[in-house]
């Protein structure tokens, strides 16, 4: 494999590498010698993942080699002679070089630990597919891939629980029992060359388990220890909960997040939380039946002198339980919320829970308690749903009382009033099948003849860099974000809160001809294009807009992309086109696939287009979708599955909607304080900027594809919505007055690029 010298560091890369991918490579570098953090984003197709990791790994061996060489010179174990000498000195002083970051080997630096690699990605999928490229390597680390249960566990009996809540507290209770052969045989199965001499993914691991009788989710952490490359999602690396539990150490380690564009919104969801009315009301149905059987159990016991088999819950403490969770969710009944709910300070919070005697003090009493009963309940196979709403409330308990974000127990209040807001609100009780309302929830105000209600009770966290700074504070070497869609930069380096000295905003490795980027201001009418919220639902441009994707039907060959800001944008105008023959038109000359909302639906609604754009006997298919939604968020839509995306307006965020407003109060009010950092409506327009570069980023996959990205807005020529578009595809766009013109150019690029 071509060795490329970059930054004194010598990189095994696969191919010679292309002028990007050695800029990209430079900068992993400089981040990890300098001890620093990264931005970097590099378009799908540059080869990002197989450049971050022979960049990262070579910088590893580098600085594991300055160690060891160090340490031999120190302990005169190696020869003396002149020409070694000379030899040692010249091979030290590269290894510096590239190293970086202690110069000569001193003391501290001979003894310093040997930092692991820990890649994050957002999907379990993702890391599959990266650890498929490391494959590719001449690099063979040692290799953990970090899962859940759901994914990993082989025990026949476990498998069949309902969901992962339930596989963790079944596994826990055998684990503990020793019934779980799979777990016992773990200290004499991680010796098998299976798995220390080849790198394994999720499924590979899984599959060595059931072949030599272990517990890939044990061994998975077995493996941990020794490993120099440990693959895991963003979950497990941003929640210090789940890193405890999984025994993540970040001290002097490199972290990796892949696919980072949504790494804001999973900072901030990690330590937030949504509590409903059903979730307390199945806590109160659940401790109550347990403590009336409970009772009743002990009753006979005593009775009849038998042995106290039953469980190890104390009668005393499931009534105090009860009592707990009726007083709670009496508490926010009086409260007379409103229909429009209503905003408190994040104290709200502290001070509902200390009416219920929830304090720092108490929650670890608590948390053990719900823990029993958790486990309790899920020793009935099959029992599990009853659980569900207890083991939320414990996992609300330590967002809200988690001296890990909060630096530890005496600075939490005053840090969440900073970062957090309470937010009230009614909602509407879900009717079941047969039109009755959900009998176990007891949060319904029947005041008003027929109408129920509940309510949720929400905890919102508003800065991601609040997760991002613990992680720092954690003594991390380097931070490294990358993504094939970062842009805006500016968003992430003002809401993480943390520096990013090295930036990086790559071009791709295609050619001129391989792409065209149109802003299409009028429809095929001349009617102006303008998705606005008061213009979305004007029939002449939905019209107009109907027309102007016949056109792309028509002119476009194989998969066509259609994005819509919101999934009530789309359903509105595919209604008017179902009325007006728009769709029959399009039909045509392709099938239709839609995006569905459900996830059980998606897997036949991909297949169907995929198979669509293959078939002979058609002119490929149009695939309706969302941005923001399942099709724009890293599929995979190469070559003739993707030829053209069409993005049909600027899909901003509701800007009713409770958490949107108050994210940009939020920033409004740290604007005035600090006078740094973005605007509440600066971050308003780069959310609908991210979630258009996120789309647009489902065409040109590879060096040797080719396609089409066309804006159906006119407000896409404004000078703002341009900027933020990304690097790699400003040079390219073209604004059309006229449809006519942009209709002509498009033929033209794909009778052209067909060609070559």
């Amino acid at each position: 494999m071509p060795a490329v010298k970059c930054h004194g560091v010598n990189i095994d890369f696969p191919f010679e590498p292309y002028d990007c991918q050695k800029d990209y490579m430079g900068k992993v570098i400089e981040c990890l010698q300098k001890g620093v953090n990264g931005i970097l984003e590099s378009p799908t197709g540059t080869g990002k993942t197989l450049c971050l990791l022979c960049s990262t790994l070579a910088w590893r061996h580098t600085f594991i080699a300055q160690q060891e060489l160090g340490r031999a010179m120190n302990k005169d174990e190696l020869p003396q002679d002149v020409e070694s000498a000379n030899y040692r000195q010249t091979l030290m002083s590269e290894l510096n070089q590239g190293a970086s970051g202690w110069g000569q080997v001193s003391e501290e630096g001979r003894f310093i630990e040997r930092p692991k690699i820990i890649y994050a990605s957002r999907t379990h999928s993702q890391l599959t597919q990266a650890i498929a490229q490391l494959k590719d390597t001449s690099y063979r680390p040692r290799v953990s891939v970090l899962g859940s249960r759901e994914q990993m566990c082989v025990h026949p009996e476990i498998t069949k629980a309902e969901s992962n809540a339930a596989k963790v507290h079944m596994c826990r209770a055998k684990v503990t029992s020793r019934l779980c052969h799979f777990y016992n045989n773990l200290d004499h199965k991680k010796g098998e060359k299976e798995l220390t001499d080849q790198i394994l993914d999720v499924e590979d691991l899984v599959t060595a388990g059931k072949k030599h009788k272990f517990c890939p989710y044990y061994m998975a952490r077995e493996l941990k220890t020794s490993a120099d490359i440990v693959f895991m999602p963003y979950n497990y690396l941003l929640d210090p909960k789940a890193r405890k539990i999984h025994g993540v150490e970040l001290q002097g380690n490199i972290i990796i997040f892949d696919e980072a564009h949504n790494v804001e919104k999973m900072c901030e969801e990690s330590a937030s939380f949504d509590l409903t009315s059903f979730d307390i009301a199945s806590c109160i149905e659940v401790v109550g039946q347990l403590l009336e059987r409970t009772t009743e159990v002990n009753t006979l016991n005593e009775q009849f002198n038998g042995v106290e088999d039953f469980n190890s819950l104390d009668v005393e403490d499931l009534a105090v339980l009860k009592r707990l969770f009726m007083l709670l969710e009496k508490s926010i009944i009086q409260l007379n919320i409103p229909k429009e709910g209503f905003t408190k300070p994040a104290s709200f919070i502290f001070d509902l829970f200390n009416k219920v005697n929830i304090t720092m003090e108490t929650k670890d009493e608590l948390l053990k308690l719900l823990g029993d009963i958790v486990t309790h309940l899920t020793s009935d196979t099959g029992a599990f749903h009853r659980a569900a709403g207890l083991q939320k409330f414990s996992e609300v308990i330590q967002i809200v009382y988690s001296s890990d974000l909060f630096g530890g127990s005496n600075n939490f209040l005053s840090e969440a009033t900073k970062y957090y807001k309470v937010h009230l609100k009614e909602v509407e009780l879900k009717k079941n099948p047969a039109g009755a309302s959900n009998t176990l929830d007891a949060w319904i105000d029947t005041s008003a003849p027929g109408r129920q209600k509940g309510y949720v009770l929400s905890y919102w966290c508003f800065s991601p860099g609040f997760t991002m700074q613990e992680l720092v504070s954690q003594g991390v070497r380097s931070i490294i974000l990358t993504s094939g869609t970062l842009s805006p930069l500016a968003s992430f380096k003002s809401e993480l809160k943390i520096n990013f000295p090295v930036q990086l905003e790559n071009p791709h490795v295609i050619k001129k001809h391989q792409m065209v980027v149109g802003i299409v201001t009028k429809g095929p009418d001349r009617r102006q294009l303008d998705s606005s919220y008061k213009n979305r639902s004007n029939l002449h441009y939905i019209s107009s807009l109907g027309n102007a994707i016949v056109n792309f039907a028509r002119i476009v060959p194989n998969g066509l992309l259609v994005f819509f800001p919101s999934y009530t944008v789309m359903n509105i105008c595919l209604e008017h086109w179902q009325e007006n023959k728009v769709c029959s038109r399009i039909s045509q000359y392709k099938a239709i696939v839609i995006e569905p909302r459900g996830k059980s639906d998606f897997s036949e609604a991909m297949e169907a287009f995929y198979s669509q754009v293959k078939d002979p006997t058609l002119n490929g298919a149009t695939f309706f979708a969302v941005c923001r939604g399942k099709v724009s968020e890293g599929l995979d839509f190469a070559d003739m599955n993707g030829r053209a995306v069409v993005i049909t307006g600027l899909p901003f965020p509701p800007q009713m909607d409770p958490k949107v407003k108050l994210k940009m109060q939020y920033l409004d009010e740290i604007k005035r304080k600090c006078q740094v950092g973005l605007s509440g409506h600066e971050w308003y327009r780069q959310q609908a900027s991210r979630a258009v570069n996120q789309a647009v980023g489902r065409v040109i996959r590879h060096k040797e594809d080719y396609g089409a990205i066309l804006l159906c807005d006119w407000r896409f020529t404004h000078a703002e919505a341009r900027k933020q578009l990304p690097a790699w595809v400003k040079p390219y766009v073209k604004v059309y007055e006229e449809f006519g013109q942009c209709v002509k150019d498009i033929i033209g690029f794909f009778k052209f690029a067909e060609k070559t």
